[in-house]
């Protein structure tokens, strides 16, 4: 019934509609308009959205969601610049850290907005920024600075720019910035300060001499005072430092480069002068840099070790070597490079080769400068008894080792050596004709791969840098009519390489005589640590293999040995499109500490148990059936006589290159480059090899005490030259980059 009610109106409806006539063609007719959909406005993506998602940053969302400041950050309306401290920037503060500060809100709290600013700012303006300071939310100000193509934040890098969202700009940044900590000004003068503080006592005597302690008590007066330590003044050779304190002109040129008048620059805004030099109160201009492998301040190449302590006129950084600069020296004695290496002692095989090629009177003349690096007995003891033999035999060849460790014309000290590294041409052309590099791998100064132990021995004719390696020269790279595939496959060690070469269809990029390349080579050796089915797999999948090989190479370059040790600390670009790190490892200065399952003997070369091993100091040994497998091939009764080193804390430690693999029983075994690593039953003492060789399956395994490292990869032969580029062969293969 209802039905029919509804019907019988609805045909009512339209009867009635049409005695209307509202559907006639007439110029009175109705227009029916249809409103537009509209659709709904899209969700905004925050700062927030984009942290979460992006996957690099759990511990920065970590920490703003437990101080409640992600909401602040989640503001669609809001306006913000983020420097976003990544995942692994966090984990250089350590995990006690990290938990300690996630317990403590107000302190992380203070961290974080440390990081924000209250405007957008993109990398156009941070750059021309540059040589400022910002106000961040917190109160506090960063200092931006340029190193190179590279924006600074304080000390930290920023490694990815103009992540743009809703409410702001993202950049990403590799180290935690910390605010500077607020400190009220002393009463004391800066004078007093330094009198009152038993590590500047030397400074203090220093200032008395030279009668410039009333000049820093004058409370009228603003400075900043560069600080050298009691260790500083400690590096300059004991007579020369007499000869200064005696030298009131030369006293008082070093002490007032260490001092600017009229302003008390805090580290924030030193840090925005980096990559600038300031005028000292003795008018030289010095240096201001950030080092970029230790994200510490440099002062004309000494490092700020404390910072901003406040005086009543003026602010103290404490520095860690004395400034010289360009300061004309007194000389304590009349005595030349070779007088002060013969009264060392330390230097008789150097004394005695120079004196078989009568370069010890070239280096006798008072009326020329000389720079000598020169290497102790210890450091000639390395070299291979062979080689010494040979160059003994060979004037030329002598001449030509020697005259490399020595710049002529220039008596170039630790801080100008030092300042040479940090710039970015880091190549200085020694006597031989031949260029070295100067590199810093954190505070230790290398000649190519040779660490200079002990610098600025003065002589009156130049200065010699003591230094722990022979310096060999690299061999000039020769026209060859080879390209590096014809190299590679004249050469048997390379046949896994060419394998992999021609499965990605890269032999012919390889052979392009139009191109120059840069190629880090893995060996047989280097793919037989990759497991044979994992091998197999990469080798079948040609898009993963052509990106693991591409990132052995770089194009348009051809970088000999001399310019790879320059780039030590730094990043080269690949044509796989990522970065790998060039570095050069010293295991010498690897210390053998508590949790240690690994360590090394610098006289031996070789690999030993670390304290924290079952038989710390014994020899070490590699296992070739190893090779291929995924973990260890010796177990069970193998293992008595090999027994495995064995990792209890979680993670293998002691020397760069060490990880762990998974035994058969469950047990977890250090490795050293992908090589699991094993002790010697019959081994009785520390320094026994007795497993060398055994078998011909056994090895002690060894390294020289210094090499050139490409992201994990030792370097273990250099500049092999083609008609398209060079080759450097590599004992690893790069299968993990930068990214």
């Amino acid at each position: 019934m209802a039905r029919l009610l509804k019907l019988g109106i609805a045909v009512g409806m339209v009867t009635l509609l049409s005695g209307c006539d509202l559907f006639d063609d007439d110029d009175d007719a109705v227009e029916v308009v249809i409103p537009p959909v509209v659709e709904p406005a899209p969700e905004p993506v925050t700062i927030v959205d984009t942290a979460v998602a992006n996957g690099s940053f759990t511990t920065l969302v970590a920490a703003l969601q437990a101080t409640g400041l992600d909401a602040t950050l989640d503001d669609a309306d809001g306006n913000f610049t983020v420097f976003a401290p990544t995942d692994a920037a966090f984990e250089l503060l350590g995990e006690e850290t990290i938990n300690a500060l996630l317990n403590d809100t107000d302190s992380l709290s203070e961290i974080l907005t440390y990081h924000v600013l209250d405007s957008q700012v993109d990398s156009t303006a941070a750059i021309g920024a540059a040589g400022t300071t910002v106000a961040t939310v917190n109160g506090a100000s960063l200092g931006l600075s340029l190193s190179g193509d590279n924006l600074l934040v304080n000390t930290s890098t920023v490694t990815t720019v103009d992540i743009m969202t809703d409410n702001g700009i993202i950049h990403v940044i590799d180290a935690v910035l910390m605010p500077p900590m607020p400190t009220d000004a002393s009463a004391q003068t800066i004078a007093e300060v330094a009198v009152g503080n038993p590590d500047l006592s030397t400074l203090v005597i220093a200032l008395q001499t030279a009668d410039l302690v009333g000049a820093l008590s004058d409370p009228d007066a603003q400075f900043t005072v560069f600080a050298p330590t009691n260790a500083a003044f400690a590096m300059i050779d004991p007579a020369l430092l007499e000869a200064i304190l005696a030298d009131s002109d030369a006293l008082t040129a070093i002490l007032l480069q260490h001092v600017v008048s009229g302003a008390a620059v805090d580290a924030i805004n030193a840090f925005a002068l980096s990559g600038t030099s300031v005028e000292t109160m003795s008018g030289a201009m010095i240096p201001i840099a950030i080092n970029p492998e230790t994200d510490s301040l440099t002062v004309g190449g000494a490092n700020v070790t404390v910072t901003d302590i406040q005086t009543a006129n003026g602010i103290v950084h404490v520095i860690d070597m004395v400034i010289v600069g360009d300061v004309e020296l007194p000389t304590p004695v009349s005595s030349s490079i070779v007088d002060v290496a013969v009264e060392a002692g330390s230097f008789t095989t150097l004394m005695s080769l120079l004196r078989s090629t009568g370069l010890d009177t070239v280096l006798a003349d008072l009326d020329t400068e000389f720079t000598v690096f020169a290497p102790t007995d210890a450091a000639f003891a390395q070299v291979d008894e062979a080689t010494l033999a040979a160059l003994a035999n060979d004037a030329d060849a002598l001449t030509n080792v020697l005259t490399y460790h020595v710049i002529s014309g220039a008596t170039i000290l630790q801080d100008a050596a030092v300042s040479v590294a940090q710039s970015d041409m880091r190549l200085v052309e020694m006597t031989n004709g031949q260029n070295a590099a100067l590199s810093l791998g954190g505070s230790t100064l290398y000649v190519n791969t040779s660490a200079v132990s002990t610098a600025d021995v003065m002589a009156d004719n130049g200065v010699i840098h003591i230094v722990d390696q022979v310096i060999l020269p690299p061999t000039p790279l020769s026209d060859s009519e080879l390209s590096i595939v014809d190299i590679a496959l004249a050469n048997p060690e390379f046949s896994t390489l060419v394998a992999a070469l021609t499965a990605a269809d890269l032999v012919s990029t390889l052979a392009d005589e139009a191109g120059q390349f840069t190629v880090f080579a893995p060996t047989n050796a280097a793919f037989d640590k990759i497991p044979d089915a994992t091998l197999d797999a990469l080798l079948a999948d040609t898009d993963s293999l052509s990106q693991v090989l591409l990132q052995h190479v770089v194009s348009g370059a051809t970088i000999d040995s001399v310019g790879a040790y320059a780039a030590n600390g730094a990043n080269v670009d690949t044509v796989s499109g990522e970065d790998v790190a060039i570095s050069i490892v010293n295991y010498a200065q690897t210390t053998d500490s508590a949790d240690a399952e690994v360590a090394y003997d610098a006289v031996s070369n070789l690999l030993v148990g670390g304290s924290n091993s079952a038989q710390p100091g014994f020899t070490l040994y590699v296992f070739d059936n190893d090779l291929g497998t995924a973990g260890s091939a010796c177990n069970d009764a193998c293992s008595e006589n090999w027994p495995p080193v064995l990792v209890t804390d979680g993670m293998a430690s002691g020397i760069p290159g060490l990880s762990a693999v998974m035994r058969e029983d469950g047990s977890m075994q250090a490795t050293f480059l992908g090589r699991p690593l094993y002790f010697f039953a019959s081994d009785v003492e520390a320094g026994d090899t007795n497993g060398d060789s055994v078998g011909g399956v056994w090895f002690a395994e060894s390294t020289p005490q210094t090499v050139l490292n490409v992201q994990g990869a030792t370097v273990t032969v250099t500049d092999i030259a083609a008609s398209n580029g060079v080759i450097h062969v590599i004992d690893t293969v790069i299968t993990e980059t930068l990214e």
